[in-house]
């Protein structure tokens, strides 16, 4: 297959994907068939089928696209306050307007659980992975700290595509969910103070 070729593959399979999310995102109908699809698009059966098994495959495709991907997230290993926060914006927050679009629909309350669940599963697989988590501790004790990490970043997410975008900045809101992460929801007077107490709780546990 040529360039050109492969340019109208992927071109003809991104407008029939747009087609189907300008229907399911109208609220106009209750069920989606693949006639509407393609006559929104302009293409016929045999096209929508040499590209998708069905609505739900093309569905799921398109929340696969939005999901952080593996590469991205390992940038988490060397993640600080004001190190890599420009990628880890780009990574959370879905700075393209199309993807972030997407993102705020699907978190929504008209959106896709299906979609929710990948997040948080996907976010848990991540950072147990990538994320400075100590593997010489017990199983249950990484787990419960993979839970609760897992859970401030994808409340993070929601907050931001729900109303955060108007309280905050991108880099604002990493910087609060960082600091939670390593301080606690509450910080107090003294940095060094926080630091020292909290070797000291890991000490005792």
């Amino acid at each position: 297959m040529t360039e050109k070729e492969k340019g109208v593959v992927t071109e003809t399979k991104r407008n029939i994907m747009d087609a189907y999310w300008d229907i399911y995102t109208s609220g106009l109908v209750s069920k989606i068939t693949v006639k509407m699809i393609t006559n929104r698009a302009g293409y016929n059966r045999g096209t929508f089928y040499a590209y998708f098994l069905d609505i739900e495959d093309l569905h799921n495709q398109i929340e696969d696209e939005l999901l952080p991907s593996e590469e991205s997230f390992a940038k988490l290993r060397e993640a600080t306050f004001s190190k890599n926060s420009k990628e880890i914006i780009e990574l959370f927050m879905k700075e393209d307007k199309v993807s972030g679009e997407k993102v705020s629909f699907l978190l929504g309350p008209n959106g896709s659980l299906s979609f929710q669940i990948k997040l948080k599963t996907k976010l848990r697989e991540l950072i147990i992975k990538y994320a400075p988590l100590d593997l010489k501790e017990p199983e249950k004790v990484i787990d419960y700290k993979a839970d609760i990490v897992c859970s401030l970043f994808y409340e993070t997410v929601h907050y931001w595509y729900d109303r955060g975008r108007t309280l905050f900045t991108g880099e604002e809101m990493i910087n609060l969910m960082m600091k939670i992460i390593f301080f606690g929801v509450t910080e107090g007077e003294d940095l060094k103070k926080q630091l020292i107490l909290k070797k000291q709780l890991k000490g005792r546990i």
